[in-house]
């Protein structure tokens, strides 16, 4: 596999005027930026997406990916949420990810696909030799058989090295499953990009999390990098800035992962931030305009770094969890409709309606 590194529905006129005119007022209001917004961003992103984005009605889904297009978003991160999918063993529902899919690709996105949780009919999850890992490998080859002339770029888990969505956290038990996985997306779609699930900016806590420089050394030590292609992150560093230097700073640890990575032999392999971003308000809130300084540095950073590749900001609207979570104040929007400073600043840049201020030649 180290080989291959690098390597329908219509909708009536009705509603396809009113997100024209829906879409134009929205161009409108993002790029009218107010004096206190500061330079555009000029760097190419995605978006990656909450749990909630599964619940949204077609309708609202287009609209939001309508906004993201006039931010100038190019990338977007979709799950496939196993649980769904494929409720009994065999059983596939795939009608509500069909549908979401093509909306994105009509809008010019290029998503990568985030395969991860797990159904009830599965059991073991996580316990080397259960076969549970062989069943997720199994899921993940239907995945990409299905899509493999639409998308070319798998995420295997999302922060497999935190309690939250790994029971116990184990570096041994994460290889199993990309050890299933990963031939089988390969064996579907060669030319796919297969990244390791996105790690959470993490400390070593016993049977709660472990920290992301280990988990990817244990992982180099197995040989796992035989089975993908791309390593995932997630490198939070708010209150601070990526650039800080704070021994927590997730974002600065990417360079002690690449270090690892290049000693065990392996130089060329890209890392992803699968996500990013920071919380505009809440319980350790770092406001609009900190929140935009913190993704266009972000974004510049990874922009020019080789070792670094695709960038999906963590995420597109606010999420109501109450007022003091800060997981409630992610997004770039307060709402539909309703830009922050980032998302004014991503518009000016690059967005589809703005005036050109950011050059990519050849992109």
């Amino acid at each position: 596999m180290r080989d291959r590194k690098r390597g329908r529905r219509r909708f009536g006129w009705a509603v396809f005027l009113v997100s024209v005119l829906v879409g134009g007022l929205l161009a409108a209001v993002l790029l009218t930026r107010s004096s206190e917004d500061g330079p555009p961003v000029c760097a190419r992103f995605g978006v990656a997406a909450p749990a909630d984005w599964e619940e949204m009605s077609e309708d609202e889904f287009r609209a939001m990916i309508d906004e993201q297009v006039y931010l100038g978003a190019r990338d977007i991160r979709l799950a496939a949420v196993w649980q769904d999918i494929e409720p009994r063993p065999g059983d596939y529902e795939w009608e509500a990810l069909d549908g979401r899919l093509q909306i994105a690709l009509d809008a010019g996105l290029t998503p990568l696909l985030l395969i991860h949780t797990h159904p009830d009919w599965v059991t073991g999850f996580g316990e080397i030799g259960s076969g549970a890992a062989e069943a997720y490998g199994d899921f993940a080859g239907e995945v990409a058989r299905r899509y493999s002339d639409r998308v070319h770029a798998y995420e295997i888990w999302n922060e497999p090295n935190l309690e939250r969505f790994w029971p116990d956290p184990d570096p041994d038990a994460f290889a199993e499953l990309l050890a299933a996985a990963g031939p089988r997306i390969a064996a579907a779609d060669p030319e796919a990009e297969i990244v390791s699930g996105g790690l959470s900016p993490a400390t070593n806590r016993e049977n709660t999390s472990v920290a992301p420089v280990d988990f990817l050394r244990r992982l180099y030590e197995l040989g796992a990098q035989e089975y993908f292609t791309v390593v995932g992150m997630h490198p939070y560093s708010y209150p601070e800035r990526p650039s800080g230097g704070s021994d927590w700073n997730a974002f600065g640890q990417m360079a002690q992962m690449t270090a690892l990575m290049d000693e065990a032999g392996d130089t060329d392999t890209q890392i992803w931030v699968t996500e990013i971003g920071a919380p505009s308000d809440g319980d350790r809130g770092v406001g609009e305009s900190a929140q935009a300084d913190l993704i266009a540095e972000a974004l510049e950073l990874i922009d020019e770094d080789p070792r670094l590749g695709r960038a999906y900001l963590y995420t597109m609207y606010d999420i109501d969890l109450g007022q003091d979570n800060p997981e409630s104040h992610f997004g770039l929007l307060n709402a539909p409709g309703e830009p922050k400073e980032i998302a004014r600043r991503l518009a000016a840049g690059t967005g589809a309606e703005a005036s050109p201020t950011c050059d990519f030649p050849g992109m």
